[in-house]
């Protein structure tokens, strides 16, 4: 029988201050601290807008919710069931500017008595269809979008009445139409009217990087965008935002960044006045001739503070983004018929790019993972192979089921993982940039979001602060993960809060707190991002580039995180010399998401930590490589200021004596040896005689070894049974505490 969404609802007792993993694990993993008392605001903004985020690409009004679906309402179904948004049309506009009459007064423009009228009839079949108006404001927001043909100057419409084929004869033609369309098919009646427009749906790609009917230029392109713009202006009766120019692949480092020159530095320099906004779509390819290139992680952040700051330094003003497709393309799997782990490989993406969108809540506008209706239009002619990214398919097209009936695919998951998540943001903090995180606080609820960018299970130690003295009644836990081949929810219900758990692979966990009372929310955490007054500077060995980051403001208390983003060839570092103000900044040796070996070269943003006290009004940042070749492509500083002090929890090799706080051991290492099938421990150098101690769960000594030499030692654990441990380890100026789990 079909299940309405995939996911398995346990209730599995999980016992406090334990991780759950397979194997040994050591140390306590990745540590997300949050406060719950500590709201989070970036920009001014500080709530989860679930219409810019939980949405699909899609239109309340189309068709395909009609139908022979498992639900009489299916759109309702959807929307209100997992409070979720729409969306984006480009068919609507585009339809109708095939059909509509050229003005034979003005050749290449519209005829606006035959818009009208068939404005006129849309609306009344809208208003006719009142089944459908309860789900009206679901779709605010809606993003209209033009496909290239026939809105570029020179291609012909398509009319499907028999009329004679016609073309728009320049941008603003097709601008004046574009107005006109959204004043005479919304309102009055009508659904209501879109509030974004983008210009042309990627016509870099159909037009530049493979040319087809028509070839042009970037320059042309930038100034299609400002022509049409003039033309919506000058006749639309509402309020809409206007951008492009809606890039396929935002590939800035490619051709050592000729492509962000040639194509987005431009499109800014000619276009940014008349712009109300960036749009581009992000996709990875998670199996492109076998291999896996990734976007998520720090290639998306590198995207992003470059189109910032040049923004900033361009127009005076970082302009936001609408994200109008994003997810993942699998070459691989084009010609094979839906399955749920192709469903899988969409969605391993979509909550990792979220989150990167998240932290950027001032500049989205609306972001739309590429999950679309039925899409019957997509299906290949030749092999029957339908639209990969589809949010319903026919009954019979999973194993083991029948009938033609329309149900939900696996890109349900989506909207089910996220479907409470509301409230105001706060505090939240990993210890690993591979962990994306989130807190959210609604009322009684808090929700923790936490996402694995990398491709193995991690074990997090989880540490919350702010509603102490507020009885928690239960948790749930929810988390999307791979089984075999198929992505499944699992449900985890406990009645006290986790110290420590596991989450899969490139998985999405949602932990959702319920306490007796409101939680109380009266501390703050205002961030803002500073960008440098220079920017793109070539690297060049030994030479130090200077970056002037100026205007910050500071507090009695805060971090601070220096944004280096570079684009390098592979083997060329990414740890250069910082100092921040004549202060060297340690530079880590990690970043979001991995290495990025897959893709022609690295680009991503470094993100140093800087202490909050080393920040001034006026800052110089200074940069050294001491090896050729890439770019330092942007150089931002963000900044949170508090209200209250907020304490990190440290890694147990950070927990010194009082009056040694400045030496730092080496963590523990537990790992399995491959060459004798042994459980080794590794043992740093130390200079003092040391005692090493390992404990069971009921407080007895299992193994305790003194240790005198200087060397580095490695001492078997074998004779330990599967169990959790506490391990010990006294050095003269030291106490270090790790917890270990043997399954």
């Amino acid at each position: 029988m079909y299940m309405k969404t995939r996911f398995k609802r346990r209730k599995i007792p999980l016992l406090a201050g334990t991780i759950l993993i397979t194997g040994v694990l050591f140390g306590q993993g990745t540590r997300v601290d949050i406060n719950f008392d500590v709201k989070h605001s970036v920009g001014g903004i500080s709530e989860f807008e679930r219409e810019k985020f939980i949405t699909m690409h899609g239109n309340f009004t189309s068709r395909d919710w009609d139908g022979n679906n498992f639900t009489d309402n299916l759109v309702g179904h959807f929307l209100e069931g997992y409070n979720a948004w729409f969306g984006r049309d480009t068919g609507g506009i585009t339809w109708f500017a095939n059909q509509v009459d050229e003005d034979p007064e003005r050749p290449g423009q519209i005829d606006l008595d035959n818009l009208k009228a068939r404005g006129a009839q849309v609306r009344s079949e809208y208003a006719a269809k009142t089944s459908i108006h309860p789900h009206a404001e679901r779709n605010l927001g809606l993003i209209l979008a033009g496909q290239y043909y026939p809105f570029w100057p020179g291609s012909k419409t398509k009319p499907y009445d028999g009329e004679t084929p016609w073309a728009f004869k320049d941008g603003f033609a097709t601008g004046e139409y574009m107005g006109q369309y959204i004043n005479e098919f919304h309102g009055n009646g009508g659904a209501p009217a879109p509030t974004i427009v983008e210009v042309m749906n990627e016509p870099m790609w159909h037009f530049v990087t493979h040319p087809s009917d028509f070839t042009s230029t970037p320059l042309e392109i930038a100034q299609f965008h400002n022509d049409v713009a003039d033309g919506i202006r000058a006749v639309v009766n509402s309020d809409v935002l206007i951008g492009g120019y809606t890039t396929a692949f935002p590939d800035f480092e490619k051709q050592d960044f000729k492509r962000w020159e040639e194509r987005w530095k431009l499109f800014m320099d000619e276009a940014g006045e008349k712009m109300d906004f960036w749009s581009i779509h992000l996709y990875d390819f998670p199996t492109f001739g076998g291999k896996a290139l990734y976007r998520k992680g720090s290639n998306m952040e590198a995207t992003f503070d470059m189109m910032e700051h040049y923004s900033v330094l361009s127009l005076g003003v970082a302009k936001p983004f609408v994200i109008s497709e994003y997810g993942a393309q699998r070459h691989d799997y084009f010609n094979e018929f839906w399955s749920p782990f192709k469903d899988w490989l969409f969605l391993k993406s979509v909550s990792a790019m979220m989150m990167t969108f998240m932290e950027r809540p001032h500049l989205m506008l609306k972001t739309i993972p590429f999950i679309v209706e039925k899409a019957e239009w997509g299906r290949n002619p030749d092999n029957g192979v339908p639209h990969s990214t589809r949010l319903l398919r026919q009954g019979k097209e999973a194993a083991g089921e029948t009938g033609e009936e329309w149900v939900y695919t696996d890109m349900i998951l989506f909207f089910e993982l996220w479907k409470n998540v509301q409230g105001t943001r706060v505090d939240s903090h990993p210890s690993d940039p591979d962990m994306q995180v989130d807190a959210f606080v609604d009322g009684k609820k808090a929700y923790v979001a936490i996402n694995n960018l990398n491709f193995v299970p991690e074990a997090i130690s989880l540490n919350t602060f702010g509603a102490e003295d507020n009885t928690l009644e239960n948790v749930e836990i929810k988390h999307l993960h791979l089984v075999g081949n198929t992505p499944v929810i699992d449900v985890r219900e406990l009645n006290e809060a986790p110290e420590s758990v596991e989450i899969g692979a490139e998985a999405t966990m949602i932990l959702e707190y319920t306490f007796s009372d409101e939680i109380t929310i009266d501390q703050t955490s205002d961030e803002v991002k500073y960008y440098a007054e220079e920017y793109y500077k070539p690297i060049v060995s030994s030479k130090t580039e200077v970056f002037h980051i100026n205007g910050v403001t500071t507090g009695d208390q805060g971090e601070a995180m220096l944004r280096l983003g570079i684009g390098r060839d592979h083997g060329s570092s990414l740890r250069p010399t910082v100092t921040v103000n004549d202060t060297e900044v340690s530079v880590p040796s990690d970043w979001k998401g991995y290495d990025q070996k897959t893709r022609d070269r690295f680009f991503g943003v470094i993100e140093i930590p800087v202490p909050y006290e080393l920040l001034q009004n006026d800052n110089t940042v200074a940069v050294t490589f001491d090896d050729d070749g890439g770019h330092i492509g942007s150089v931002a500083m963000q900044v949170f200021g508090f209200s209250r002090t907020i304490s990190r929890t440290k890694a147990p090799d950070e927990v010194t004596a009082v009056d040694n706080r400045s030496h730092h051991l080496p963590v523990l290492r537990v790992y399995p040896n491959p060459s004798n099938g042994s459980i080794n421990i590794d043992l740093p150098q130390v200079r003092s005689v040391s005692q090493l101690s390992i404990y069971s769960v009921d407080g007895q000594a299992v193994l305790e070894r003194s240790i005198n030499s200087q060397e580095r030692q490695s001492i078997r654990i074998d004779s330990l049974s599967s169990g959790i441990y506490s391990i010990l380890w006294n050095t003269r100026d030291k106490v270090l505490k790790q917890k270990l789990v043997i399954r």
